[in-house]
């Protein structure tokens, strides 16, 4: 023992601020991102999709598949929770792959990202079991963050989701209107 060792304060009297350290890193470990595929078959959409998660900061990109076919495979190995799925790629378009996809059991939430915003395109999307269509051109960002705001209920907050903040997807109309 020590000398005057029964006289040292503990820890965290000595420091005040530590209790509330302790629990401002245990309200940040609570919060988790959302796990995110990127399928497309543009290196350059690829990168934008990357860089808009990134801005975001509530994704964690877990991977990315430049066709259908890979998509699919990508759900079994890296269990993403959503997908950003291109319309058009080779071999499995993402119409296709989406409805693939939405039969597995807890299937993770697709959103079409398309050049095409036509009605037929969104029935498409729509009836594949998509959660909701974005198209490509103009502001992408802003039409991806409205999408992550309404499927997560984020109501414009910045921050990290919760772990309860990921819930069903919404009707479809909720996203296309």
């Amino acid at each position: 023992m020590k000398p005057n060792s029964h006289l040292a304060a503990p820890e965290h009297s000595r420091h005040p601020m530590h209790s509330l350290r302790e629990t401002a890193q245990e309200d940040i470990h609570s919060f988790r991102k959302v796990r995110t595929l990127i399928a497309d078959d543009s290196p350059l959409m690829l990168n934008t999709l990357a860089q808009i998660l990134a801005l975001e900061r509530n994704f964690t990109l877990v991977g990315t598949a430049t066709d259908g076919c890979q998509a699919i495979k990508h759900v079994f190995m890296l269990e993403p929770e959503l997908i950003l799925m291109n319309y058009h790629m080779p071999h499995l378009n993402g119409i296709e792959a989406t409805r693939y996809i939405r039969q597995f059991q807890n299937p993770p939430l697709v959103i079409i990202i398309t050049s095409d915003g036509t009605s037929k395109c969104r029935a498409l999307a729509e009836a594949a079991g998509a959660a909701g269509l974005v198209v490509k051109g103009v502001d992408l960002h802003a039409q991806l963050r409205l999408a992550f705001q309404k499927l997560f209920q984020l109501e414009g907050r910045t921050g990290p989701f919760r772990e309860t903040s990921i819930c069903c997807p919404p009707p479809w109309s909720r996203l296309t209107s």
